[in-house]
């Protein structure tokens, strides 16, 4: 099961990057494994920590970060990068048309 969600996950990144030329997909294909397979891990720890929190309370009543939240961070982090990595080196071929944030941006006076 967990396998079907990582290979769910790997082609929806691969049809996020379609139209980008062939040779750099095959040049990141590992790192977009990777991303697909944190991204489920993620999504695993994150239903962890809705049912049980972020913070554990020791019997002394010490409260502290539970291990799948620290797990949690760290894994955020990686997938994070990988994700940047793969928007620079992956970056569309195609002139991408403004959506409505860009039109946001534009309006905002930011």
């Amino acid at each position: 099961m967990i396998q079907e969600k990582i290979q769910n996950e790997y082609e929806r990144l691969l049809h996020l990057f379609k139209d980008v030329d062939e040779n750099k997909t095959k040049l990141v294909n590992e790192l977009l494994m990777k991303a697909a397979f944190l991204k489920v891990q993620l999504d695993d720890l994150e239903l962890v920590l809705k049912k049980h929190g972020a913070i554990q309370i020791s019997n002394k009543g010490n409260a502290r970060e539970s291990t799948n939240y620290k797990t949690y961070l760290k894994t955020l982090t990686v997938y994070q990068g990988i994700i940047k990595t793969l928007g620079v080196v992956m970056g569309r071929n195609t002139i991408d048309d403004d959506d409505e944030f860009d039109e946001f941006l534009r309006t905002a006076n930011l």
